[in-house]
């Protein structure tokens, strides 16, 4: 007997190293908490498990391989991937959510084949390719495949009004499939890819060629900055759908790395089996304090009890 899972184990890169710790540019613009812990605090609302990493050019490939999935923030520096450290990025293994466009050019992760990217200056809805794809889940679309209801809006810091979603405009590269482009007419990104896939393999179109080494969805959110300082970039931007689309993008693409093991009892031991992938740390009784260590896979044993316990071996970052 399995148990249901729990939320998924989720790496959000940033500027900013806790909801309430805003980078040292934001804090001096005036923010007291992270300009894109709208992000975060979804997630956490939902059940998901939430750790921030600093963006860097030169990321911990261990430590991030370790989550269920990784999501790039809006609140990036797009230096942080190029060259030798879009490299590195595009290698990371485990399941991968880009949320900012500039990131995305050739000269940069190469995600598209160019570095065009307007700005959204309105409300807009999307176009749906693909609605059978899970991240389109509940979202309820018109004849044509249109959204219904809005994806995203423009925001504000105060008084100052934020610039909107910075939208790919040039054809992708590295074999990806458009999933939704900006289906609002009249405006500046009309036609350009919001949300996006990739496969694990796929050669990306910078200078580098470089291969993903896992999944990638882009899921295009956040405000472009305004009148203060760019580590202000990625206010929260979306409507309720958007929301929806966005937790449907997660569940999707998370691989966990919780493995759920039922016991059994032999020779009077108790005995649980997992294999799973990355390094497994701990085994829990759900009903007790027992735990014990372990490596990708393998086998605990204690003294057996009434038979009625259930384990859940973790492996957290």
């Amino acid at each position: 007997m399995l148990l249901p899972p729990k939320g998924n184990n989720v790496a959000w890169v940033s500027f900013h190293a806790a909801d309430d710790q805003p980078s040292t540019d934001a804090a001096t613009a005036g923010f007291t908490l992270a300009p894109d812990i709208g992000y975060t605090e979804l997630l956490k609302g939902n059940g998901h498990q939430v750790t921030r990493i600093v963006t860097s050019g030169t990321p911990d490939a261990s430590l991030l391989n370790k989550f269920d999935l990784i999501i790039i923030s809006r609140s990036v520096p797009s230096g942080d991937y190029q060259n030798a450290n879009a490299t590195r990025w595009n290698a990371i293994e485990t399941p991968m959510i880009v949320m900012g466009g500039y990131v995305l050019r050739n000269s940069r992760m190469g995600y598209t084949t160019g570095g065009t990217i307007p700005d959204t200056d309105r409300t807009i809805s999307l176009l749906v390719n693909d609605p059978q794809h899970p991240v389109f889940a509940g979202i309820d679309l018109t004849e044509t495949n249109a959204t219904l209801n809005p994806f995203a809006g423009i925001v504000s810091f105060g008084e100052l009004v934020q610039r909107g979603i910075s939208v790919n405009t040039d054809p992708v590269a590295g074999g990806g499939a458009i999933l939704a482009t900006v289906a609002t007419e009249g405006d500046p990104a009309f036609g350009g890819m919001v949300i996006g896939e990739w496969q694990a393999g796929a050669t990306m179109g910078n200078g580098t060629a470089d291969v993903l080494g896992g999944p990638r969805l882009v899921f295009l959110s956040g405000s472009r900055e305004q009148g203060i300082t760019s580590q202000a970039a990625g206010i929260y931007d979306l409507s309720f759908d958007g929301a929806r689309m966005l937790l449907n993008a997660v569940e999707y693409m998370a691989v966990p790395k919780t493995v759920l093991a039922s016991p059994v009892i032999e020779n009077g031991n108790l005995t649980i089996t997992w294999s799973g992938e990355g390094e497994l740390e701990t085994a829990t009784d759900l009903n007790g304090p027992w735990e014990g260590t372990g490596n990708t896979s393998g086998t605990f044993t204690e003294e057996a009890g009434d038979g009625s316990k259930f384990y859940r071996v973790n492996r957290a970052p």
